[in-house]
This record gives C-alpha cells, sequence and structure tokens, in this order.
C-alpha cells in the first residue's frame, strides 16, 4: 500500500485498500475454485449480483475485481458451464458485503485499526486454502491442482514456483488437464523449471488430447508457428479449429488468418469473415481489426467502408494500434467517415507513440505534405526513419525517397540506393520500382538497363502501374530486354487502366501510330482524352491535333484550341507552337499576331525548329512585333541549324535578295 499512500491517500483509505486486497484475493480464489472447475456460470452470477448490490465500494477492489471477472471471461470462452446452487451465489453476495461502502459524501470511514494481512476475508481464504491443501496431500487431483495455483499466484501462501511446479505435476500424473496445461505454461515460460519449449508441447499435446480448449489453442499455434516441434500448418488448422469450436477467440482469429492467407488450407475469405466475426464479437482486438480489413477491402464480405470504421473504432477503443492506424487511414481518405485530416493526424500518432512502424510512415506522409499538420520535411524524415530503422518496408522505401530528392536531410543518392534496395529485399512494389528507375538513369548506381527490367518486373508484377509503364517503356525502346511492340502494348494497358496516365498517353500513340496493335485513332483519341482530362499535357497537346485534323473525333478548331492552351500553358513546347499558329491563322480563335509572336516565343526557347521559324518571319514581315531584319534571320538561322529545310531554303532566298555588307554579321 505504500505506492497508494505515497500517491496521496489517507489512512483510512489506506486501511479500507487492506480489506479490498483482500476481497480480491478471495476473489481470485473464487474465480480459479469456480473456472477451472468449468463453472463459469457461478462467475457470471458474481457479476451480475456486484451489478445488482449498487454500492459504491473503494475504487481499488471495484477495479481489481472487475479485472479478476475480465480474466474469467476471457479464459473461459468455450468452457462447459453449469450453475451452481443458489447458495453459492448467496454466500458470494455476503461476502462481497464484507467490503465497506462509501457513503454519498464520498468520504471514507473511520475503521478499527486492523493487522497487515488480517483483514476478515483474508482468514477465510487462508482456511479454505488449508483445506484444499490438506486435501491435496491425501492425493485429490483437483486439490493438487489448486495448491499449485495458490503456490503459483501467490494467494494464500507465498508464491513459489517450484512448489507450484510440483503440485501440478502430481496432479498432472494423474490427468488433470488443467495441471497438464499449467506445465506446459510454466515449460514455455521457464517458470519454476528450465525453458523447454518441446517439453512445454508435449503437456500441451496432453491436455488437448482432454478437450481442454487453451491447450488446444496453444498446440495450434505451437503448430503454427513450429515452436516445440516441426511446423505443420494442416495439424495447426486442426487443433485451432477445435479450440475455435469451443469459444477461444484467440483460435478464431489465427483460423481467421489461416482462411485469409491459404495457410493449412485453401484460401477462403468468407471463412475467414466467419471466425473474424466470432472471435470480434468476443472483443478480441486483433480480430476486430482483422475484420475490419475484410470489410475495407471487400473480401469475403461486401465491401463497407461503414463497417470496416465500426470495427476499427472498436478494436481501437483499446488501444490497439494496428486499428489506430487503419482508422485514421478512413479519415485520412474519407472513406466510411468524412475525411478528416486532423482526426487522422491524431490516430496515426496515437499508434506511432506506440512505435507501429506504418502509423510512423503515415504520420511523416502527413509532415511531408503538410495534410493534418504544418508542413515539415525534416519531421516527416524523422518518422520515416524510425519507422525504416523497424524494418517497416514503406518507411525505408520514403526514407530512399527523402535522400533521393533531398527533402528534409542533403541528398544523397547511395543512401537513396541502399534504403530502396532494404525495402525491395522486402518485395516492396514501389522500392522495387525506384530502385529499377536508379539503375535505369545510373543515378548512385552505374548505369544497367537490364538491372532496371528486373526490378521493374518485380514490381509491375505486383501491380505497380509506374513500373509497368516504365516496363512498357523499356520493351518499346528495347532497353533491357529485346523490342517487342506487343509487349509494350500489354503492359501500357494494365497501367492504363489503374489511371497512369503516361500509360494512357503511350498507349494512345500506339494506337494512333498502329505499333504493338492494329490502328485505331478512335481508340487513340479515348486514351488522349483520358490522359488529357487529368492535366497530361502531352495528351492535351495530341488530342488538339485530333481535333484539328478530325482524325477519330468530328474536326472542332475550337475544342483543339481548348486543348493546346491548356497543354501550353503546362509549358508543352509542340502546344505552344501549335497554339501560335491558331493565333496566327485565326484557327478556332479570333486572328492575333501578338499572340502568335508569344507563343512562337515561348516554343524557340525551347528549340522547336518550326516555331523558331515562324517567329522569325514575323520579325522579318512585322506582323505583331516591330520589324526587325536582324532577329528574324537570327531565328531562321537556328532553326536551319536543326535541319528544318524550310529555314535552309529561307536564309538562301534572303542572302539572294539582300546579299550582306562587308563586316556585316
Amino acid at each position: 500500500m505504500k505506492g497508494e499512500t505515497e500517491a496521496g491517500y489517507s489512512d483510512g483509505e489506506e486501511k479500507c485498500g487492506r480489506y479490498a486486497l483482500d476481497f480480491s484475493c478471495f476473489c481470485g480464489y473464487w474465480y480459479i475454485t469456480c473456472s477451472l472447475r468449468n463453472d463459469y456460470m457461478s462467475v457470471q452470477h458474481m457479476v451480475e449480483l456486484r451489478l445488482q448490490l449498487k454500492s459504491p465500494v473503494v475504487p481499488m477492489m471495484s477495479g481489481c475485481f472487475n479485472s479478476c471477472c475480465r480474466r474469467v471471461f476471457a479464459l473461459a470462452s468455450g468452457g462447459r458451464r453449469r450453475r451452481l446452487s443458489r447458495f453459492t451465489v448467496k454466500f458470494t453476495a455476503a461476502l462481497m458485503l464484507l467490503v465497506p461502502s462509501v457513503p454519498a459524501s464520498g468520504t471514507l470511514p473511520s475503521l478499527p485499526p486492523v493487522e497487515e494481512g488480517k483483514g476478515p476475508s483474508f482468514f477465510l481464504f487462508r482456511s479454505m486454502a488449508d483445506s484444499v491443501m490438506a486435501s491435496a496431500r491425501q492425493g485429490n487431483a483437483r486439490a493438487q491442482f489448486l495448491t499449485g495455483v495458490c503456490y503459483y499466484t501467490g494467494e494464500g501462501v507465498g508464491k513459489d514456483l517450484k512448489e507450484a511446479f510440483q503440485w501440478f505435476s502430481r496432479a498432472a500424473q494423474q490427468g488433470d488437464p488443467e495441471s497438464q496445461f499449467y506445465l506446459g505454461v510454466m515449460h514455455e515460460c521457464g517458470e519454476g523449471v528450465e525453458q523447454d519449449a518441446k517439453k512445454a508441447f508435449e503437456w500441451y499435446l496432453l491436455a488437448a488430447g482432454q478437450e481442454y480448449a487453451p491447450a488446444q489453442h496453444n498446440v495450434g499455434n505451437f503448430y503454427y508457428k513450429g515452436v516445440g516441434t516441426e511446423k505443420d500448418l494442416k495439424k495447426a488448422v486442426k487443433w485451432l479449429t477445435l479450440a475455435a469450436m469451443r469459444g477461444i477467440p484467440q483460435s478464431q482469429n489465427l483460423l481467421g488468418l489461416c482462411c485469409t492467407e491459404g495457410l493449412g488450407m485453401e484460401q477462403d475469405f468468407k471463412e475467414a469473415s466467419r471466425w473474424y466475426t466470432l472471435s470480434a464479437q468476443q472483443g478480441l482486438a486483433d480480430a476486430q481489426n482483422n475484420l475490419g480489413i475484410l470489410y475495407e477491402r471487400g473480401l469475403g464480405v461486401p465491401q463497407d467502408f461503414k463497417e470496416a470504421f465500426k470495427w476499427f473504432s472498436a478494436a481501437a477503443r483499446q488501444g490497439y494500434f494496428a486499428a489506430q492506424n487503419n482508422l485514421g487511414t478512413l479519415y485520412d481518405r474519407g472513406l466510411g467517415v468524412r475525411q478528416d485530416w486532423k482526426k487522422a493526424f491524431e490516430l496515426y500518432s496515437l499508434a506511432a507513440a506506440q512505435g507501429y512502424g506504418m502509423a510512423q510512415s503515415n504520420l511523416g506522409k502527413m509532415y511531408e505534405t503538410g495534410r493534418g499538420v504544418r508542413q515539415d520535411s525534416k519531421k516527416a524524415f524523422d518518422l520515416y526513419l524510425s519507422a525504416a530503422q523497424q524494418g517497416e518496408a514503406d518507411g525505408q522505401n520514403n526514407v530512399g525517397v527523402m535522400y533521393e530528392r533531398g527533402m528534409g536531410i542533403p541528398q544523397n543518392l547511395k543512401e537513396a540506393f541502399k534504403w530502396f534496395s532494404a525495402a525491395a529485399r522486402q518485395e516492396n512494389a514501389w522500392a522495387q520500382n525506384n530502385l529499377g528507375a536508379m539503375y535505369y538513369y545510373g543515378r548512385g548506381v552505374p548505369q544497367d538497363p537490364k538491372e532496371a527490367f528486373q526490378w521493374f518486373s518485380l514490381s509491375a508484377a505486383q501491380g505497380n502501374s509506374s513500373a509497368q509503364k516504365n516496363l512498357g517503356l523499356l520493351y518499346e525502346y528495347g532497353q533491357g530486354a529485346e523490342k517487342d511492340l506487343k509487349e509494350a502494348f500489354q503492359w501500357f494497358s494494365l497501367a492504363a487502366v489503374q489511371g497512369e496516365n503516361d500509360a494512357r498517353y503511350r498507349l494512345g500513340l500506339l494506337y494512333e501510330n498502329g505499333k504493338g496493335v492494329d490502328k485505331d485513332v478512335k481508340e487513340a483519341c479515348k486514351w488522349y482524352a483520358l490522359a488529357a482530362e487529368q492535366g497530361y499535357a502531352a495528351a492535351q497537346d495530341n488530342l488538339g491535333t485530333m481535333y484539328e485534323g478530325g482524325q477519330g473525333v468530328e474536326k472542332d478548331l475550337k475544342e483543339a484550341f481548348k486543348w493546346y492552351l491548356a497543354s501550353a500553358r503546362q509549358g508543352n513546347s509542340n502546344a505552344q507552337y501549335h497554339l501560335a499558329r491558331m493565333y496566327l491563322k485565326g484557327a478556332g480563335v479570333e486572328q492575333d499576331y501578338r499572340e502568335a509572336v508569344k507563343w512562337y516565343g515561348k516554343a524557340a526557347e525551347q528549340n522547336v525548329p518550326a516555331a523558331q521559324f515562324g517567329l522569325g518571319l514575323l520579325y522579318l514581315t512585322g506582323n505583331g512585333t516591330e520589324q526587325d531584319e536582324a532577329k528574324g534571320r537570327k531565328w531562321i538561322a537556328k532553326a536551319a541549324e536543326q535541319g528544318l529545310e524550310e529555314a535552309r531554303d529561307m536564309l538562301k532566298l534572303l542572302d539572294d535578295l539582300f546579299p550582306k555588307q562587308n563586316g556585316e554579321d
């Protein structure tokens, strides 16, 4: 009681606390006696009766009792139940009334002095313990087991794990399944005996053979992990199923995981959802989270973000970090709930504070992008690094991105390569794609298109749209692999349907030019339009060309002008040239030489020879600008240097008509 007194309890509270602890000891004993005899219904009576009393007791006692009850319900799930006599209920009620009530004022009553550890329930408990031990010495297996529990927990006697082990051993040799189970626990944990997973498994197996559900779960778990025995997923499923059918929530959850992953059985998401549901309804946070994932992804159940939200919330309320992260993701994306970046930030923070790497990565992304919090690249990097150092693949990939771009940390391509490699070895699709890009461009590593091809292939096989597009490019240009336009078409198609705009654009080019696929200008227009509507500049320019020429769509100069303008404003040089030409001709827009000069100039600065030639002509004629022969010659000459025949012919004509004077440039 020293800790409580130092925390601010009065002497009266301390004494009252002793009664509470004495009573909690009795509750512990009653829990042992009832639950381990499979008399779980009596425990339920205790809880119901406690609620009916409505007499506020010392908070400490209430906490101990409620904790005890939670243990009963957690361990008793699946056990055989039978009611005890009415005497049991009345006797329990009488014992509860031994605990002093707290008046409505909340002031604790003054109590007579009590000797340390000698409250009324202590003597009752000790008397019962002595009686049990006497029976144990006479060879009663159940009494031997209960004596072992007393020594194991230190209830009524001094805690002595070696003595507990001896009593459990005596009862176990008589076939008592609970004792066999406890021996398994002690061997597994090295309590009172040398740690020995093999012996733990043997004792669990004996208890499991007597249909003791907790032991069946542990046998299944040992087979699942390959602890104390050879790993055997089929046997794991067998034992987990037996325990799950008896209501053990952990078994139901693990069996659901086997169904989800196809471990020891065929993959079956519907069956997984059934087991997760049974476990989740018993309040197991891990199962609630797993069930939420199935609803989020529509696996074995109809996709339902609201249901996912419900189950993630239930698990998150228990402080389960994975559920807090997943719930944060729903708030982050506005799935099943109104989008709320601040709430997402709070949930990610809770999970990240527990050291959950995925949440640290997600929290880092919020700091990187400034969603729900002030943008801070350094903070983002620190969070990514913390996740990466735990081996979290997304965190490793994100650290690589930060090093590659020099965000929150000085640029370091070798470090970027190191972290991309670490994540790629864990089969992180984005890291594999990023590693492929480093090999392709020779960034932080010698250029190697073949190695790039390998990493792009691994990432693309996982469905990464960027890698699929990159793989298509290597096939299109024959880099790192033999040129194969049909393969390029296949990979561009896969990426395009996932919304990869560059792939949509490339697919449009193949359809327009009949490469790797039959020529189809209508299909080309379709893919250009999809990319153009998402703001992809090159596709906007090509779509403008299709409208201008009436290819695959009805000719529409105004629509062509619209797409040229959208692309030109993004700096696309070809679109700037096309736009200048539209202004020059007054096609789809009112003729405007000044605008023509403006856009020819922007394209000419980006070395578009046709734009340089057009700009030169405008300077020579003085349309839309002051006439300037020198500037006109300069831009036409630049176009000629790039091989534009029209420009070369014009220079020759100018030299013939206006020969240069001696000394004139």
